[in-house]
């Protein structure tokens, strides 16, 4: 009896040692998750440095409210015509004063509210409204404002001021751009003014209306986005003709800011009509410098713009679901967006030729009988700027064609191009300059028409005698020399950098390079395709409805790099032409234009699409592998050796019919507890270890964790039969204890 008392007692010991271990583990794991969340959040506070000397300052330091914004202090700049004031920025300690080119240094003043602020620049007290002499740009100035409320804040002063550029000014009704950019729908009125790099006033009007526009462009409040603005009245701006609405582009995606520039000149001098007009200006709103901007005419239907009163624009947009605006042909979705409200007779109109022309399209490799529905200089200068831009949206979202009346003198046109931020390698499946990405729609089958190639090579030898040099020498140069100082400036406004090559090339002068090479590239390759006839066959790519395209000299084997570049094509074991023969591509020489279809040797189509899915479920399987074999020994080692360290804790309780299910129970508890602190100690440690290194360990990581609280379903399933079973002991003890007591009254 009292051997079973002090083992009662050690084991009460044991246990209760084991449970604190668990609560300790659990507390752990609270305070880690903790601690690193105020990790983060104190990441971005400014670190105290304490000397050993107390230097005593007359009003206390505070932490900078205006971190990544602007100071409610704004620099005065004169011009010609007239003022304006621009705020200052503050971001990593310094203060920038982005002045537009027009600003003269000489007659710089600061513009603040002396009851709230006051303003030490290098030791000299400022007051507001004066002259400052003898200041200079990308020179460091001490700043010192003093801030009634806020304290002392101390930042390195700078002055950045642009070059050639001209400035637009925008102010909103309210002050401020929150709630413009807050939802793409939201607009608020006000007035705009663009001043010339000299000083003089271009264009100023009242502003009915600025909204937000784009898709992967648009990021919402804090965002560098891009807008639509509309006047009160037609207004010319930078010569570019009158019109009420404007285009605002920001080029955020593009780390060069020149795509779309590049893509509307290139238009310009290709003489297609209705060519965008463009021109690069500082943008500030409300006093606030937001950046390099690309101001752009609007693709519309308009007087000075695209003067088709009794005419038809269409759009090729295949995310627009509207069925009383929306023409499905079999090369593609098009978006009625001139005339505004379509007419069941004006739909039928233009869907009917629409028609008519697709179908003749489709037969372009037999005759010509497409030419009488579809503008042919027009068609093949559209299909050289896909080629040379090699836009991955190129056919299938901007692409715009437009029919100036239902006369049967007027035929389909292409034109004018938009949109091509994307474009240039500035898209990775477009990365290889010698790999034609975009969608060809009916280009595909113009392609086989001889009529359609003669003329793009008639187009092409026209636009490289006139400007082929001086795209070659000049441009990207001068575009570069004309760009530098506005780009630093929008640089330090904007730090993060993207696009595919934002990574590859993230400087000015690398990423103009990147770009004038890869136009080079694709514009010499075009030339031997186009102007060298017969020397370079076009090669395409076809897998389940998706295709690329290139070029091949005469009697060559497809470039290993291409090959190597293709990714999503490349990854096959069966390559077929047209009548069925099986290729290796890496040895098949090429002597006229050839198409070859991509499969997972795969005959038929059923069984090709069985192939994609079971390498589809191969990739998901090896992906999960990662963390597979570590996690099976992780689980043995969870699960057997707390299980024998449970068995021996109870195993000192010596077992008989009395105590059976007092050691059962003991067992199942102890199993518990110890699995608890090991499940409780491995996540932290472990968590801690895998989230220390790159991403990708992240799908082993998740993996792993995964069985691990699976694991820990069980555990839980474990601790409650256990507490069951403690239940159902202490019922069938009392229950033996009162049948034992009442046997033995009955023997007295």
């Amino acid at each position: 009896m009292l051997f079973d008392q002090e083992h009662r007692k050690k084991n009460r010991i044991i246990n209760t040692t084991i449970a604190v271990l668990a609560l300790c583990a659990v507390g752990y794991c609270i305070f880690y998750l903790l601690e690193n969340r105020e990790h983060v959040r104190k990441e971005d506070d400014y670190q105290v440095v304490i000397s050993d000397s107390v230097i005593p300052e007359p009003v206390e330091e505070a932490e900078d409210p205006y971190e990544k914004s602007f100071l409610p202090i704004q620099i005065l700049v004169e011009g010609e015509e007239q003022d304006r004031e621009i705020s200052l920025y503050v971001t990593d300690g310094i203060c920038y004063a982005f002045l537009p080119t027009y600003a003269q240094m000489a007659k710089v003043s600061y513009v603040f509210d002396e009851a709230a602020y006051e303003i030490r620049l290098s030791g000299r007290t400022i007051i507001s409204g004066e002259v400052i002499p003898d200041l200079e740009t990308e020179t460091d100035y001490e700043l010192e404002v003093i801030d009634k409320e806020q304290g002392v804040l101390r930042y390195t002063m700078v002055f950045l001021q642009s070059q050639n550029l001209p400035a637009v000014f925008i102010d909103t009704q309210s002050g401020s751009m929150d709630y413009v950019d807050a939802y793409k729908g939201n607009e608020e009125s006000g007035r705009f003014l663009c001043v010339t790099a000299d000083g003089k006033i271009d264009s100023e009007s009242v502003m009915e209306r600025i909204k937000g526009r784009g898709n992967t462009s648009w990021d919402g409040i804090g965002a560098k986005n891009q807008y639509n603005v509309r006047m009160r009245d037609s207004t010319d701006i930078l010569h570019m003709g009158s019109a009420q609405n404007w285009v605002i582009q920001a080029n955020r995606l593009d780390v060069s800011m020149m795509r779309n520039k590049l893509a509307y000149d290139l238009a310009r001098d290709l003489a297609m009509p209705y060519a965008v007009d463009s021109e690069f200006a500082d943008l500030y709103f409300n006093g606030n410098y937001m950046g390099t901007y690309l101001i752009c005419e609007k693709v519309e239907a308009a007087k000075n713009r695209m003067d088709i009163p009794e005419g038809y624009l269409l759009e090729a947009n295949f995310r627009e679901e509207d069925p009383e605006r929306v023409l499905t042909t079999e090369f593609g979705t098009f978006l009625i967006n001139s005339p505004k409200e379509v007419t069941r007779e004006q739909y039928e109109a233009i869907k009917g030729y629409l028609d008519k022309a697709a179908a003749c399209l489709s037969e372009a490799a037999k005759n010509d009988a497409y030419t009488e529905y579809i503008d042919l200089n027009s068609f093949a200068k559209l299909f050289l700027m896909n080629e040379i831009s090699n836009d991955p949206d190129a056919n299938l979202l901007s692409a715009f064609f437009y029919k100036e009346d239902m006369t049967e003198a007027s035929k389909l046109t292409a034109g004018p191009v938009w949109d091509f931020d994307l474009a240039f390698g500035n898209e990775e499946r477009g990365s290889n300059p010698l790999i034609s990405a975009f969608g060809e729609s009916w280009y595909r089958e113009l392609y086989q028409s001889g009529c359609f190639r003669a003329e793009v090579s008639a187009v092409l030898r026209d636009f490289a005698e006139e400007h082929g040099a001086r795209y070659k020498q000049e441009y990207f140069e001068n575009m570069k020399r004309y760009l530098r100082q506005s780009y630093r400036m929008n640089e330090v406004r904007w730090a993060e950098k993207q696009g595919y090559i934002a990574s590859l090339y993230p400087e000015f002068e690398e990423t103009i390079g990147y770009l004038r090479d890869y136009y080079t590239v694709r514009f010499e390759n075009l030339t031997d395709v186009f102007i060298e006839s017969g020397k370079m066959h076009k090669v395409d790519f076809i897998k389940d409805g998706q295709t690329t395209h290139i070029f091949v000299e005469d009697g060559a084997v497809i470039p290993a790099s291409v090959l190597e570049s293709m990714g999503y094509f490349w990854r096959e074991e069966t390559f077929r032409l047209v009548d069925g023969q099986k290729i290796d591509p890496e040895r098949y020489q090429v002597y006229g234009d050839v198409l070859i279809r991509c499969s997972d040797g795969a005959d038929s189509e059923e069984e090709h699409l069985q192939a994609e899915e079971a390498y589809r479920i191969a990739e998901e399987e090896q992906g999960r592998e990662k963390g597979d074999l570590a996690m099976q020994w992780i689980s043995f080692i969870m699960l057997m050796v707390p299980g024998l360290l449970s068995v021996w804790i109870s195993g000192n309780t010596k077992l008989s019919a009395e105590n059976a299910f007092a050691v059962l129970t003991q067992y199942f508890l102890n199993s518990f507890l110890v699995l608890l602190l090991a499940y409780g100690i491995f996540y932290v440690l472990y968590g801690s270890v895998v989230l220390s290194f790159s991403d990708h360990y992240n799908e082993a990581y998740d993996y792993s964790i995964y069985n691990i609280n699976v694991a820990f379903k069980y555990l839980l399933l474990v601790g409650i039969l256990s507490i069951g079973l403690g239940i159902v002991e202490r019922i069938v003890m009392k229950m033996r204890d009162k049948r034992k007591l009442t046997k033995e009254q009955i023997g007295i």
